[in-house]
């Protein structure tokens, strides 16, 4: 079944990543990682947000009503009440070019993220895990080019990644009681789709919703990795998605304009933009960061 979202927000970001919904708030943020950005909608009126960030913030998570940030080479908690940001943590023996990119919180509470070659030319990327103590330890996976998909499944059995640059999306088995990945195996391709995997989201089915870049699609591939649904969007390069909404039922889609040519910018001038579409099947409440 094919579906066509509107856009809410034509923010123009240049990287839109790493979308949070906010059930307190009833807030949608989200970043733009190039610009260094904050951007919050608010789907009750209709207005936007934006404010700048002292880091480059790649993912986000919520805490204690404030956004824990992955950004540049740290982790720290952002406060839009006063707009006034501490750092937590500095990752060690990353390579300079590398930066962080995408994250999302395990079932026990802790933030998981990734990081990669920020000119996207060696597969440098690691994976990590933030405790509840705020140290951070690696998370034994091979070096890859972009991380993306931080994901695991509603009863926390499986965890979901990629490396972008594969076409591949990546399950694992896993361990809640220790955190421990096994039964590495290949979830899905995007071969066909002519794009490559993203960000990603999960649904009360455990279905997973991957973003793919440069094909100007959504998916929602079963529990099995068979494709059910496709979101055709007016924008090539959707990022990452999000549940929101007093039901869980909107699905929230970031966007961005980097790297794209003129001609192409002319022809999709949403690009940058957040889009939204309604799902029968609602997702999941967001975790937080600490709260297992």
């Amino acid at each position: 079944m094919l579906m066509t979202p509107e856009c809410v927000a034509p923010t123009g970001c240049a990287l839109g990543e790493g979308p949070v919904w906010s059930p307190s708030e009833g807030f949608l943020w989200w970043v733009d990682i190039k610009r260094a950005k904050l951007h919050r909608y608010n789907p009750r009126t209709g207005n936007t947000r934006r404010y700048d960030l002292p880091i480059r913030a790649s993912a986000l998570a919520l805490h204690d009503g404030c956004l824990l940030m992955a950004g540049d080479q740290e982790i720290g908690l952002y406060d839009p009440a006063t707009e006034g940001y501490e750092r937590w943590c500095t990752l060690s023996g990353e390579p300079e070019t590398n930066r962080t990119n995408d994250g999302g919180v395990a079932p026990d509470g802790s933030f998981w993220f990734g990081t990669m070659d920020d000119k996207e030319r060696e597969a440098t990327g690691s994976y990590f895990r933030l405790g509840a103590d705020r140290q951070v330890s690696p998370v034994r996976l091979p070096s890859v080019m972009v991380t993306n998909t931080m994901q695991f499944s509603p009863d926390g059995r499986t965890f979901y990644t990629c490396d972008s640059a594969e076409q591949e999306i990546l399950a694992f088995d896993h361990d809640s009681e220790t955190g421990t990945l096994t039964g590495r195996r290949v979830f899905a391709t995007t071969y066909e789709f002519g794009g490559f995997p993203d960000g990603s989201t999960i649904d009360s089915e455990g279905c997973l919703w991957t973003c793919l870049w440069d094909a100007s699609r959504v998916v929602r591939f079963l529990p099995d990795g068979t494709v059910d649904q496709v979101v055709t969007l007016a924008a090539p390069r959707p990022t990452s998605c999000t549940f929101g909404g007093p039901d869980m039922r909107t699905l929230f889609i970031t966007t961005a304009r980097a790297g794209l040519s003129f001609p192409v910018l002319d022809s999709r001038p949403l690009s940058g933009s957040l889009f939204a579409v309604t799902v029968d099947v609602p997702g999941l409440p967001p975790r937080e960061f600490g709260k297992g």
